[in-house]
């Protein structure tokens, strides 16, 4: 696997990313895009799903978010979901220009937030051919959080609408402690992804919680027409699987596996099984038979 550091334009700033391509590849090959999980940079666990993939001919482009990572972008580590997703499109774009790739065979790898985006996208950009979407994120029920939570998201994101400095939560915490994330194993994993991505920081804006209070991915979702597939995991409780599976269900045709685990332990006890099944998913709707 061949690796090369690269920027596009989005939103009017450089959005960093690293292109996988596959060694010794004859000819224009298939690739895929890969935006992070929430709060997440292009160094946390794509690099066992690009090495797979690689493999199998298939380029990947692991890219940061505006405000994260090495990208550009104020404010920093704001979740400007909107943003995020045109950062998809622009992607495709991007790879759609690039001689070593096949405009005709692009495809969509997102987790977690990132696979609401992915859903989003694919219901609407047809140059998308094939989405694999891990755990997504499909809706936030505000009415399982706790209400002071909800009061501080509301506030902070006026403040920052008005001009403040925004105010910051931890990404992920240890369970019991004040974070967007601390269940289903969030701290322990972020730690472990985190010492590969020097760029991490474990903090995004309060005011990104309240983005994704006000955020439906699925609302067009009947409209996807290439094929999708997607992971969950029966114990979820940041992403749960009963909601996502509802929000899949206009999909025509698409394929869901569940395996038995919450949402970062999933990568954790079956990460090899997500990294094979998502190469034959790829593999199956990209390259030729």
């Amino acid at each position: 696997m061949r690796t090369h550091t690269i920027d596009f334009p989005s939103g009017g700033v450089r959005l960093t990313g690293d292109l996988h391509l596959p060694d010794d590849a004859a000819g224009p090959v298939p690739a895929v895009a890969y935006g992070p999980g929430f709060g997440g940079v292009k160094e946390m666990l794509v690099p066992a799903y690009a090495k797979a993939l690689s493999q199998a001919g298939i380029a990947v482009l692991a890219f940061d978010y505006a405000g994260f990572g090495s990208s550009e972008g104020e404010p920093r580590r704001h979740m400007d979901l909107d943003a995020q997703q045109q950062a998809y499109r622009d992607a495709l774009e991007w790879l759609s220009a690039h001689p070593d790739i096949d405009a005709e065979r692009l495809g969509l790898l997102c987790t977690s937030v990132s696979g609401g985006h992915a859903l989003a996208v694919a219901s609407t950009d047809a140059r998308v051919r094939s989405t694999v979407v891990l755990v997504p994120f499909t809706g936030l029920d505000l009415s399982a959080q706790p209400p002071e939570l909800v009061t501080a998201m509301r506030e902070a994101a006026r403040r920052m609408a008005a001009g403040e400095e925004p105010r910051m939560i931890p990404s992920s915490g240890k369970p019991g402690e004040v974070a967007a994330m601390n269940s289903d194993g969030a701290w322990e994993w972020t730690q472990r992804m985190a010492a590969d991505a020097p760029t991490y920081r474990n903090e995004v804006t309060l005011a990104s919680l309240w983005n994704l209070a006000n955020h439906h991915p699925g609302t067009r979702l009947s409209a996807i027409s290439a094929p999708l597939h997607v992971v969950l995991a029966a114990d979820d409780a940041i992403t749960p699987a009963g909601p996502a599976r509802e929000a899949l269900e206009p999909v025509p045709g698409v394929e869901i596996v569940e395996f038995p685990q919450s949402h970062f332990e999933l990568f954790d006890d079956h990460l090899q099984e997500t990294v094979e099944q998502t190469s034959r998913w790829f593999t199956a709707d990209l390259l030729p038979h």
